[in-house]
């Protein structure tokens, strides 16, 4: 089928003699028109009249006898009347094709297995369904040119049984619709559908059709109309990818060429902008996962065809392997006042009550069943059991023996680990290291100094692993952070600077976006929002570009010396930032700094000077 022309397109292949020949018979592939028994003067009549208006002019016709009596031809059956027993005791066999339903689609809702897998069910409400009538084969064969085709097929003879669902205003109907559901003695109904059945399956016509016809754990198949789309473009209908985003004009989502230079023509069959959806589908060996007998809901595992409130057929599942095995036949019939029941249990009950009568698949957990079940042979202790528990504790005493060791900061464990990651020549600097730091501060130190990979080409780490050294390059700014961010806590940077300022020289903090190299003699940290710097020249505090003020704020504040030593103080609690000079506090610098991750930072413009940095930790242990 091509639905890029509107029309269905069918090849029949005809063969005479040694001559082959394929003819294309073109049909309209769906209906969109309303059925032809709704009387179209009647509809906007209802615009007009509420329904207590409606009510009192009937009162007032049947008072003035302006409604005739008709002549009773076909009497409404009551509930007894209704076979609730086949007239023939009917065997199910193999070969047996039951009468289906016809259902509603409600939506999806997640259901639960015992072993806790989450499954999505579809719930169908079957309203009202009654069988309309029952045609058998040799009839339909001659009536009609359906019948033709399917009455005597592949499975033999097969009748075909109407079956009707949701009660219809009969007022709003025409008459020889109306006479067809009189003349079985049940309410007009709204929908209509027939179902091919072998003889031995047929229900007798005005017979109640409810959802206990089908059987949890039985595998089905539904059948219904497509969600309707309209009219789609060929990216949403057939997923084409489209056209190119750029040098494109007016054409992002249209389908371009469609045609062939040679044939100069559009082939039957293209695939173009058209009617999306609302076509019959088949969703085959869907398994019924619960039964809800009080509202007439089954549920159904997986997806159906069809948007909510759409109509669903549902019969039995033709797939050998998932083929019905002794289900009610030819349908379910109840007990003499199980209806009686169930309806008095839907009148103005609470959820507990009506799935309280709900059938379960064996496979599917019930809410009020416990999750949980504990035996007595839970509640004992096994040797074994015991066992794992002596062996857990020796592991926390081994644990509990490392975790002494590795917080004793002078233990010669750190001194070997020390030994393997820390350069000699850092490992025994007195400048970084005062007499007394233990080798676990040392270590400590070590993985926060300068990252060599995370600096200007300008700038070459020492052997020492904790100095930068700048290269006599000209006309550049050159930076460096540190290895490891922070975003909690406080932290201890000491920062010494060993040669000339320049006319550029700034410490502080930078998050891993700010720059790390620049043409000119400029104050890199503080050029932007992504850093913070004190420029130790001026005695300056920059920020986004801006001189935030001076620092320390002191009427005339001393300038830097060479060669002492800085410790910047980065309080991540309280977003602040704060530096000291040789054990003098001088105050904070930064306040509301954001809550990103951040690093060490410096920025030089003089050729051959050197910084150092050594993490000290907190204040406090610093």
């Amino acid at each position: 089928m091509f639905p890029s022309l509107g029309l269905g397109i069918y090849c029949r292949v005809l063969q005479i003699g040694q001559i082959h020949r394929v003819t294309l018979i073109r049909g309209r592939r769906r209906t969109l028109t309303p059925a032809p028994w709704i009387c179209p003067k009647e509809k906007n009549e209802v615009k007009y009249l509420k329904p207590d208006e409606r009510a009192y002019l009937e009162q007032v016709a049947q008072q003035e006898n302006l409604i005739a009596e008709p002549e009773v031809l076909y009497p409404k059956k009551t509930a007894s009347d209704l076979a609730r027993t086949p007239e023939v005791e009917a065997t199910w066999t193999q070969d047996s094709k039951r009468v289906g339903l016809l259902a509603t689609k409600i939506g999806m809702a997640p259901q639960w297995l015992n072993d806790g897998t989450r499954v999505l069910c579809t719930l169908l409400h079957v309203q009202q369904n009654h069988v309309v009538s029952a045609v058998d084969p040799d009839t339909w064969f001659k009536q009609t040119s359906v019948g033709k085709r399917k009455a005597f097929g592949r499975f033999g003879p097969m009748w075909k049984v109407t079956v009707g669902a949701i009660d219809a205003n009969p007022a709003f109907l025409s008459h020889p619709y109306r006479r067809m559901f009189d003349k079985v003695g049940i309410p007009c109904k709204d929908k209509l559908a027939s179902f091919l059945v072998t003889e031995n399956a047929v229900v007798s016509p005005g017979t109640r059709l409810e959802v206990r016809h089908f059987t949890v754990g039985q595998f089905v198949n539904v059948s219904g109309k497509t969600i309707d789309w309209g009219f789609q473009g060929v990216m949403h209908r057939w997923g084409m990818r489209g056209q190119p985003s750029y040098h494109t004009t007016k054409s992002h989502r249209r389908v371009g060429s469609i045609g062939s230079t040679g044939d100069a023509r559009v082939w039957p069959g293209k695939r173009l902008p058209g009617h999306m959806g609302y076509e019959w589908r088949l969703a085959s060996g869907l398994e019924v996962m619960r039964i809800n007998p009080v509202t007439q809901v089954i549920y159904v595992k997986g997806c159906v065809p069809g948007d909510h409130g759409e109509l669903l057929l549902i019969n039995d599942c033709w797939n050998e392997k998932k083929e019905v095995k002794e289900p009610p036949f030819p349908t379910f019939v109840p007990e003499e006042g199980d209806d009686l029941a169930l309806y008095n249990c839907a009148v103005d009950a609470p959820i507990s009550d009506i799935t309280a009568y709900d059938i379960y698949h064996p496979k599917l957990f019930r809410f009020t069943s416990p999750s949980i079940v504990y035996t007595e042979e839970d509640e004992t202790k096994s040797a074994a059991r015991e066992k794992g528990r002596a062996k857990i504790a020796k592991v926390k005493k081994v644990c509990r023996q490392w975790n002494t060791i590795i917080e004793t900061a002078d233990r010669e464990l750190w001194h070997t680990f020390a030994l393997a990651e820390i350069p000699e020549a850092g490992l025994n600097d007195s400048d970084l290291f005062p007499r007394g730091t233990s080798f676990k501060h040392r270590l400590r130190a070590f993985r926060y100094a300068w990252n060599p990979q995370d600096s200007s080409r300008n700038n070459f780490l020492r052997t020492n692993g904790f100095t930068v050294h700048r290269q006599p390059i000209a006309q550049s700014t050159d930076a460096i952070r540190g290895k490891i961010g922070v975003s909690t806590g406080v932290h201890a940077y000491n920062i010494t600077w060993k040669g000339p300022l320049g006319t550029v020289a700034v410490v502080g903090v930078a998050t891993k976006h700010a720059a790390l190299h620049c043409p000119g003699y400029v104050a890199l940290l503080g050029s932007d929002d992504q850093s913070w710097g004190w420029n130790l020249v001026d005695n300056t505090l920059l920020y986004n570009g801006n001189c935030v003020g001076s620092y320390p704020r002191l009427n005339n504040p001393p300038k830097y010396q060479v060669g002492e030593k800085i410790t910047m103080i980065l309080d991540r609690d309280t977003e602040t930032l704060f530096f000291e000079k040789n054990g003098e506090f001088f105050g904070i610098a930064f306040e509301n700094i954001p809550p990103v991750k951040l690093f060490p930072a410096i920025c030089a413009v003089y050729g051959n000077t050197e910084v150092s940095m050594a993490y000290a930790g907190t204040p406090l242990a610093g």
